[in-house]
C-alpha cells in the first residue's frame, strides 16, 4: 500500500504546479529520541580524542564525558571551566547536567503528589484520573483504536450540508472543534491594547505549508509519508478498505488547497481593517453557523473577532459543493490527534513516523523509568490545561514561602541596577535611554504563584467509571478552551498569570521574560540547587537564579525585545541609531565565537546564532555584580565557581556536535569561560593577566552591557 499511496499523492501534487524542489532545514529531536545501541564506555574512549586545546584560547571542551582523571593539570586561571568543575565531574553520582538534574527532581516530586494520599481536593484528583488513564496500559491495550471508532462513525454518517453543521457545533460529537472555520488564535489586540480578540480562520494544514501542496520537497515529503502512513496504520483498524484509505487521502489534499486558493492571509497590521463583532459575523455568516460554533465553545462573551469577511461568506458554497471533502479532512484530523492517546503500538508507530531520518537524534541514556517519567509529565500531561492543577500543589508542598519575599526583592534590586546600567552606557542616545527606562519602569514581575486555579467544570471518568484516556483527552482539551474563551473574554492585565496557560506553567525548569506581557517570570521549577534553595548565600543567589533573572530582562532589549513596547504592544520603541548600535556590539559577540573550535574537527563556530544568549548571559553576570558591589564583604570567587557550577555538565562528542550545530544557547562550557572572562572583578579575584589563559585585554572584551 505505501508505494501506491506515494506515487498517487506524489502525481496529484506535480500534475497541479510543478515547482523546484527545495531542501528544508529539518528540526531536531527531542530529548527522548533514541539512537541506534552504542557502548558507553567505547564512546568516551573515541570522544576524549577529541578534547583538545582550543588554538586561540588554549580551553578544552570540558563539556566531554571522559577527559577528566584525578592527575589531569587544570588551572583556574588558564580555564576555569574546566579547573572549577573538575572534582564536581569526577564524582560517581554526577548526573551529568545541573539542570537536567533540577528537572528530574522536579518529575519526581510531581510523582510524590500523585502518590500522596495526604495530598486531596478536587484540582489534584483530576490529575490523578488523566494520570491513571495515561498509564492504564492495559485498558488502553485492550481497546485499541476502538474509542475513535465512534467520532469516526459520527463524520461517516453526515450526508447532508444540515448535518454537517449540526456535527460542527457539537462539542460532543466534534470534541477538537473540526471545521472549515476553526478558532485559530486569541491573541492581545493592537488596535485596542486592553482587549483580546479572537482569530477564524482556515484549520492548520494537515503538511503545514501552503507551498507543500503544490511542489514536492524534503518538507512535503516527510509530511506526506508520516500521514499516510498514520491512516493507514489506525483506519485499516477500524475496517476501511485501501481503496477508501487513499480516497479519503486524495479529498482532504483537493479540500486544502481549495482552502489556501480560498483565504486571504492576514497580516497583524490588518487587524483594524478585518475585525468584526459577533452582530457582523452573524450577518455576513449565511446559514453557516459561525455564532453557534463560537457560543457552544464559550466565546459568547467575547467581542472581537479577525477573519477574512470573503471567506465566511463562501463557506456555505463551500461546504455544499465540497462535503465529502470536508468529511476526509475532519477524519483525517481526529486521527492524526488521536495516536498519543489510543494503544501503545498506536503511539509507538505514530512517534517512529514523526522521527526525521536525515537528523541525528541525542543518544538517550536514560533509564526506562525517566522516560516513562518524561513521557507522563512532559508530553502528556505538560501540555494540557491541568498542568495548573498539579502546579499548584507542587507549589505549597515544596516552595517555601519566604522564598517569594527573597526573590522577589532580588529581582526588584535586578531591574533597579538595570536603570544606572541603561542610564550610563555609552552606545545609548538620551532618547535611547529614556526608552529603555520607561520599559524597564513597566516591567512586572511574576514569582512562583500562578493565580489561583479552579477546576469543578472538569469531571474526567474513571476507568471504572466507562472511561478511557482517548476521552480523557478530549474532555480536557474542552475544558482548556474553556477557559483559554473566559480569558479572552475579559480584559488584558498584565500582571495576572494564568493558571490554565500550559505554556506559562510555574512547574518548568526555567525563568523567562515575556515581551508580549513586558514581564519577568521566575518559575518553580527552576527553584532547586544549584540555581536556588532556600539558606543559599548572597553570593550563590546572585550567581544561581540572579544571573538567569538578570540574562532573562536584557531580553527586553535586544533584537526580539525592540519589537514590543513597554505594554507588551508590538511595536519598535528604540530610535534606529541606538538598534543599529547594539547589532554593531552583538556582532562583536559573533565574531568573537567565530574564532572558537570546541573539538577537535568541529569547524567553524555560527557566531550569529548564538551572540543574542551570549549576550545576554554576559548581561546577567555584569548586572548581579554590580549588585555585588554593595554587598560588603562579598564573596567573588563563591560568586565564580556557583556561576561555574550551574553550568557544569557532561555530555557525550555526538550530543556536543549537534548543539555546536543547532543550539542558539553557547556551549557550556562557553558560557563559562567566555563570560566570565569579560569582566575586572573576575581578573581581580585570580590575578589573571596578559599570557593566562582566562586573559582578555580590555579593548578586547565583547560585553554589551
Amino acid at each position: 500500500m505505501k508505494k501506491k499511496l506515494i506515487a498517487l499523492i506524489l502525481v496529484a501534487a506535480m500534475t497541479v504546479l510543478p515547482g523546484c524542489a527545495t531542501l528544508d532545514k529539518m528540526e531536531g529531536t527531542d530529548e527522548g529520541s533514541s539512537a541506534d545501541s552504542f557502548n558507553i564506555e567505547e564512546e568516551i574512549k573515541r570522544d576524549i580524542k577529541s578534547v583538545v586545546p582550543d588554538k586561540t584560547t588554549g580551553w578544552i571542551d570540558s563539556d566531554i564525558k571522559g577527559y577528566f582523571k584525578e592527575d589531569t593539570p587544570v588551572s583556574l586561571k588558564d580555564d576555569f571551566a574546566a579547573a572549577a568543575n573538575k572534582e564536581l565531574y569526577l564524582k560517581e553520582d554526577f548526573d551529568g547536567s545541573m539542570l537536567k538534574s533540577m528537572v528530574k527532581t522536579v518529575r519526581k516530586r510531581k510523582r510524590e503528589l500523585i502518590n500522596d494520599d495526604s495530598v486531596t481536593g478536587k484540582n489534584i484528583e483530576e490529575v490523578r484520573k488523566f494520570v491513571d488513564m495515561a498509564e492504564n496500559t492495559g485498558l488502553r491495550n485492550t481497546l485499541g483504536v476502538e474509542p475513535l471508532r465512534p467520532y469516526v462513525n459520527a463524520i461517516e454518517d453526515i450526508t447532508t450540508v444540515e448535518e454537517l453543521y449540526d456535527w460542527i457545533t457539537d462539542t460532543k460529537n466534534n470534541p477538537l472543534g473540526i471545521a472549515p472555520l476553526s478558532v485559530t488564535s486569541m491573541e492581545r489586540s493592537e488596535v485596542e491594547p486592553d482587549s483580546y480578540y479572537v482569530g477564524l480562520s482556515k484549520p492548520p494544514l494537515l503538511l503545514e505549508q501552503d507551498e507543500s501542496y503544490f511542489s514536492v520537497n524534503s518538507h512535503s515529503m516527510f509530511k506526506m509519508v508520516a500521514l499516510e502512513h498514520k491512516a493507514e496504520n489506525v483506519l485499516t483498524r477500524l475496517g476501511y478498505d485501501e481503496d477508501s484509505i487513499i480516497r479519503l487521502l486524495q479529498n482532504n489534499y483537493k479540500l486544502e488547497k481549495v482552502l489556501i486558493g480560498l483565504e486571504k492571509d492576514l497580516k497583524d497590521e490588518d487587524e483594524e481593517d478585518v475585525t468584526y463583532t459577533r452582530e457582523q459575523i452573524r450577518y455576513i455568516q449565511g446559514d453557516y453557523p459561525v455564532i453557534e460554533y463560537l457560543d457552544n465553545w464559550g466565546f459568547g462573551d467575547c467581542s472581537r473577532f479577525t477573519a477574512d469577511s470573503d471567506y465566511i461568506k463562501m463557506l456555505d458554497k463551500l461546504c455544499a459543493r465540497n462535503l465529502e471533502q470536508i468529511k476526509a479532512m475532519c477524519i483525517l484530523r481526529y486521527v492524526v490527534d488521536a495516536g498519543p492517546y489510543l494503544d501503545e503500538d498506536t503511539y509507538d508507530f505514530f512517534k517512529k513516523c514523526d522521527e526525521q531520518k536525515d537528523v541525528t537524534p541525542m543518544p538517550d541514556r536514560r533509564s526506562e523509568e525517566e522516560k516513562h517519567e518524561s513521557y507522563i509529565f512532559d508530553s502528556l500531561l505538560a501540555k494540557t490545561s491541568l498542568q495548573g492543577a498539579i502546579d499548584a500543589e507542587y507549589v505549597k508542598k515544596y516552595i517555601d514561602p519566604d522564598s517569594y519575599d527573597r526573590l522577589y526583592k532580588m529581582t526588584e534590586d535586578i531591574v533597579d541596577e538595570y536603570r544606572n546600567i541603561f542610564a550610563n552606557e555609552a552606545w545609548l542616545s538620551e532618547e535611547g535611554k529614556k526608552a529603555c527606562l520607561e520599559k524597564l519602569d513597566a516591567i512586572k514581575i511574576h514569582v512562583v504563584y500562578q493565580d489561583e486555579a479552579d477546576y469543578s467544570d472538569l469531571n474526567l471518568l474513571s476507568a471504572e467509571a466507562g472511561g478511557n484516556f482517548l476521552e480523557t483527552h478530549y474532555d480536557v482539551y474542552r475544558f482548556e478552551i474553556m477557559k483559554r474563551a473566559q480569558i479572552t473574554a475579559g480584559k488584558v492585565d498584565r500582571s495576572e498569570w494564568s493558571p490554565y496557560l500550559y505554556e506559562l506553567n510555574t512547574t518548568q525548569t526555567n525563568a523567562f521574560y515575556s515581551p508580549q506581557t513586558n514581564g519577568i517570570y521566575i518559575l518553580a521549577g527552576i527553584l532547586n540547587d544549584p540555581s536556588y534553595y532556600s539558606g543559599m548565600t548572597d553570593e550563590e543567589l546572585l550567581s544561581g537564579i540572579g544571573s538567569i533573572v538578570g540574562h532573562e530582562i536584557t531580553h527586553g532589549f535586544d533584537n526580539g525585545g525592540v519589537k514590543y513596547d513597554k505594554d507588551g504592544i508590538e511595536k519598535e520603541w528604540l530610535p534606529k541609531e541606538d538598534q543599529k548600535a547594539f547589532e554593531d556590539a552583538t556582532s562583536k559577540v559573533a565574531m568573537f565565537y567565530l574564532t572558537l573550535k570546541p573539538y577537535n574537527g568541529s569547524g567553524v563556530y555560527n557566531g550569529s546564532m548564538v551572540q543574542g544568549e551570549a549576550t545576554a548571559d554576559m548581561g546577567g553576570v555584569r548586572v548581579t555584580l554590580e549588585l555585588a558591589k554593595k554587598i560588603p564583604g562579598f564573596d567573588y570567587d563563591a560568586y565564580f565557581r556557583h556561576y561555574a557550577k550551574m553550568w557544569a555538565v557532561q555530555r557525550l562528542l555526538e550530543e556536543e556536535k549537534i548543539l555546536f550545530s543547532d543550539d542558539e544557547h553557547p556551549l557550556d562550557f562557553y558560557r563559562i569561560n567566555v563570560t566570565l572572562s569579560q569582566f575586572d572583578e573576575f581578573d581581580d579575584t585570580y590575578d589573571i593577566n596578559e599570557g593566562d589563559g582566562m586573559y582578555v585585554v580590555s579593548d578586547k572584551r565583547i560585553a554589551v552591557w
